[in-house]
């Protein structure tokens, strides 16, 4: 079978802009201004992890998280909605979400 060069274009393929597939369909709104104004609020009135707070732990948050997911109804740009979480805890919040 005969073989094609790698930069050979492909018409039966679909085009792919480089990191297409990391993309979500929220992906813009969290590189908003107004998420990115807030998520440094949040962060700098909140710098530990409120999570581990509770159990006694002192983490630095690197995450700001909806309380309630904005696919379920909470509010996107509400700071009562919001919580300081440090990686792990964002990560089993959101394994318990799905």
């Amino acid at each position: 079978m005969p073989r094609l060069k790698r930069n050979t274009p492909r018409p039966w393929l679909p085009l792919r802009k480089p990191y297409e597939g990391y993309r979500h369909h929220n992906t813009s709104f969290y590189q908003s201004v107004a998420w990115r104004k807030l998520r440094l609020v949040q962060l700098q009135k909140h710098p530990l992890c409120e999570e581990c707070l509770r159990q006694g732990r002192h983490t630095p948050a690197q995450m700001v998280d909806h309380i309630i997911p904005i696919n379920k109804g909470g509010a996107p740009l509400d700071i009562e909605n919001l919580q300081s979480l440090c990686n792990r805890c964002h990560s089993r919040k959101s394994a318990r979400d799905k």
